[in-house]
């Protein structure tokens, strides 16, 4: 039924339990797993003369490096414990954006996320990335509290 399964993980204690649910529909169906990680670049508003404008905080690539190791290691564990092989991808930008993009090039049958994740101030707004994957995506998306 769901060839693929793609999982969203930020590392959030909701994307570890959407990785566990994920783990659980991917051993009855055996699913081919594509763990996801988008880094997104926080932007900040500031006033330049009359106008604001973003301004992206830049993070060097080598602590975005080790975030994304740490996410993986971390949700890969999830999977691990249940004797599922899984694939990883790591992406830089806008995560619906980027989480759409990934589905689409691997064919994906299932999206997995959380309902909220970490950091951000646009994740202050309950579910923004979730919600915007399951108004986008072309595949169905299940929404793990």
């Amino acid at each position: 039924m769901f060839d693929t399964i793609l999982v969203c993980s930020d590392g959030s204690d909701h994307a570890l339990n959407a990785a566990q649910t994920a783990a659980e529909i991917a051993a009855r169906f055996s699913s081919r797993v594509i763990l996801i990680n988008v880094f997104t670049e926080q932007a900040e508003s500031v006033l330049f003369g009359i106008e604001l404008i973003p301004v992206y905080r830049g993070t060097p690539i080598g602590p975005v490096e080790q975030t994304q190791d740490t996410v993986e290691e971390g949700t890969g564990k999830v999977f691990e414990r249940a004797g599922i092989k899984y694939d990883s991808v790591r992406e830089q930008g806008h995560a619906v954006q980027k989480i759409i993009e990934v589905a689409d090039q691997e064919k994906a049958g299932l999206i997995v996320m959380g309902s909220r994740g970490l950091g951000g101030f646009q994740r202050f707004f309950l579910g923004s990335i979730s919600d915007g994957v399951l108004h986008h995506a072309q595949c169905p998306v299940l929404i793990v509290r």
